[in-house]
């Protein structure tokens, strides 16, 4: 009668023990995020990298003036860096409304 008793409250514990983790195999959300997926590897990567190479161009473009400004750093960071973090170093199936420049 001793071991039916530990027994019952072992397992009776390890069910509210696992009920308390998320399920992390949620078919679902998964169907979601490979549109998200999709997306993001065939239209914004590519706009991601127009961007930058445009950005790069019109930074070479506008230096100059930048440089006799003072605010050659701010304008790269716009033109050049920020579209380059988001094409390549932003984690891929990232929702867009959901993205913050912090990578």
């Amino acid at each position: 009668m001793k071991i039916f008793t530990r027994t019952v409250a072992l397992t009776i514990g390890l069910v509210i023990f696992s009920s308390s983790f998320a399920n992390a195999s949620d078919t679902e959300s998964y169907e979601k995020k490979a549109g998200t997926i999709a997306a993001d590897v065939f239209v914004w990567r590519p706009a991601g990298v127009l961007l930058t190479v445009t950005g790069a161009a019109l930074w070479v473009l506008i230096l100059p003036g930048t440089a006799i400004a003072g605010g050659t750093r701010d304008t790269a960071n716009t033109l050049v860096k920020t579209p380059y973090r988001f094409t390549f170093r932003r984690p891929i199936g990232t929702d867009l409304r959901d993205y913050v420049d912090e990578y």
